[in-house]
């Protein structure tokens, strides 16, 4: 992998130990939108999804579990369920992407990375299983998002 080198962790203060670096191809999209901008505008559709492990946790052996969607959001506005309980403490599962734009998607990471190649504004179909059923054309319009480090994991939060 070619990058630029952004920082190095070292215990003794040279220029040798762990380095961290941004990948090339990373690098050569964000470029135009921090001289544009003067930050990086991030699509995304503005709900919270399950973290893999705890997906395959709840079973969930393929797409994006939904956990949560904001009220008045356009996910919400298309019909997006979160998971939640039932009056019983149960969990009940909420919507779970599988595929965008007929793109298969096999978990968040899978779908984070699908999502980056589009912008703000952009539409996408989403096709979701709830339940033992599958939606498809369910159209969402992305706003622009900006990635916290949130519990050790990324996680779309709106501007």
């Amino acid at each position: 992998m070619i990058g630029i080198n952004t920082a190095i962790f070292t215990q003794t203060g040279t220029s040798a130990g762990v380095g961290f670096a941004i990948p090339s191809s990373t690098v050569l999209k964000i470029t135009p939108q921090l001289i544009q901008f003067g930050k990086v505008r991030r699509a995304g559709l503005n709900v919270e999804f399950a973290p893999d492990p705890t997906a395959y946790q709840l079973n969930v052996r393929n797409g994006a579990l939904i956990l949560k969607v904001p009220g008045g959001s356009a996910a919400a506005k298309a019909g997006l369920a979160p998971t939640g309980r039932s009056f019983a403490g149960n969990i009940i599962l909420g919507d779970i992407i599988v595929a965008v734009d007929g793109k298969p998607i096999k978990g968040k990471s899978d779908l984070l990375r699908v999502l980056d190649d589009y912008g703000v504004g952009d539409h996408v179909t989403l096709t979701i299983r709830r339940g033992a059923e599958t939606r498809g054309n369910l159209a969402v319009r992305r706003g622009e998002h900006l990635m916290r480090i949130r519990s050790s994991h990324l996680q779309a939060v709106a501007v």
